[in-house]
């Protein structure tokens, strides 16, 4: 492939996109070493420096240090030391870190299973053509420290609608696409792993192979699809790795990374991708009710569920409009759970009160009378409670006449 067909491919690209080519690696002394020989990534966004390793220590418990630094100035870049802590009667390993330039750089690979990869936050233009070197070092072992070969990173400048993120209603489906450059060739196979919140294989949400064969014929196997949710719509042949996710919930707003392996022969290319999702709901009302709250009063409380979350506005039995958050009444919103909760305490007026609930997706209404039926019911016995000593003191007072009556008779 020439390389002005190169650049054509990487400028069609929409979203953020790591293109990488994997070495062979190196062996010595029992180490091998993987890595790719270039790695592609947007502008402003996140990217990805892989490292893939083994030693000949198999059960090692000691430190591991991992060390990234420029390639010609053997300037490093971030550093930190894998070593195991003692909690409780398990061994778990944290990691110290000992260099990290300008906050860019985060572990991504977990030593412990031979991947040092990392994140580099923020790419940018003077990040363009930047060579990097992984460095591996086991503390009982000085003399075995194993360096990858240069991993170039190569920077497209960002485009205007790069931050637009993808949305979906409540209950609804939702697209998110992934492109990739497909092979010109047959591959072996094309693996598609979907990412909810991290690049993390531990938050993968779907995971699925497709094995190709010399009469075009395929084969899919599917390892993850988190609740059944997710469903690999694209057309690999075409380079589209794109997913949709049914029946969305709220919580479903995440950041997505998309990872398309392509394997041919001893060559693995790999393509990254990663995109917001925004799941939206339009304000509705949960439930309306009449408590009462000690040491308060009598309260009216209104419940909604919304995203964006709703604004709470009340209408009086007088038809006045009363703000959600005024003398009387107040809002308060529920973590985590995209909820508005809406008090209007001890209300002054008998009659009917409305709830409006509103935001930019959609507007409910619910009304109550107000005092309710069971406020009624509650007064009436209060009432009657505080009736029966009177009642008593009259029946007594009764009692006494009639016998001073008789008496005097």
């Amino acid at each position: 492939m020439s390389e002005g067909l190169k650049r054509t491919v990487l400028a069609a690209l929409l979203c953020i996109i790591t293109q990488v080519s994997y070495t062979q690696g190196f062996s010595q002394n029992g180490w091998t070493m993987e890595t790719p020989d270039r790695v592609t990534g947007r502008e402003g966004k996140i990217t990805l420096l892989i490292c893939k390793f083994t030693h000949p220590h198999p059960g090692y418990q000691g430190n591991i240090t991992v060390t990234w630094k420029k390639m010609w100035t053997n300037l490093v870049l971030y550093s930190y030391t894998n070593y195991p802590t003692l909690n409780s009667q398990s061994v778990v390993f944290e990691n110290m870190i000992h260099q990290n330039i300008n906050e860019r750089y985060q572990a991504l690979g977990n030593p412990r299973e031979n991947d040092a990869s990392i994140i580099i936050k923020q790419l940018s233009l003077h990040d363009n053509y930047q060579q990097y070197l992984c460095l591996v070092n086991l503390s009982h072992y000085p003399n075995e420290t194993s360096q990858s070969s240069g991993q170039t990173i190569i920077v497209i400048p960002a485009v205007k609608n790069d931050s637009v993120p993808v949305t979906g209603k409540k209950g609804g489906s939702a697209t998110l696409p992934c492109a990739f450059n497909p092979p010109e060739w047959l591959s072996q196979s094309v693996t598609v792993l979907w990412m909810k919140d991290n690049p993390h294989e531990e938050s993968t949400v779907l995971n699925q192979t497709r094995s190709l064969n010399a009469s075009s014929h395929y084969t899919d196997s599917v390892t993850v699809n988190e609740g059944q949710q997710y469903e690999l719509i694209g057309d690999l042949t075409q380079g589209d790795a794109s997913i949709r996710i049914r029946d969305l919930r709220l919580n479903d707003s995440s950041d997505y990374f998309c990872r398309v392996h392509i394997r041919i022969e001893n060559q693995e290319n790999v393509t990254q991708d990663v995109l917001r999702l925004q799941a939206f709901a339009p304000a509705t009302i949960l439930k309306l009710s009449s408590v009462r709250e000690n040491g308060i009063g009598n309260t009216i409380v209104c419940q909604v569920e919304g995203e964006p979350l709703a604004n709470i506005t009340w209408v009086d039995p007088e038809g006045s409009l009363v703000p959600g958050d005024s003398r009387d009444t107040i809002v308060s919103r529920v973590p985590g759970r995209h909820q508005t909760l809406g008090k209007f305490r001890n209300p002054a007026l008998r009659g009917t009160y409305s709830c409006v609930a509103e935001n930019e997706h959609g507007r409910d209404t619910r009304q109550i009378d107000y005092p309710s039926t069971g406020d009624n019911y509650s007064n009436f016995i209060v009432g009657m409670l505080c009736l029966i000593p009177l009642i008593k003191f009259l029946l007594l007072l009764v009692t006494g006449i009639i016998l001073f009556m008789k008496i005097k008779d």
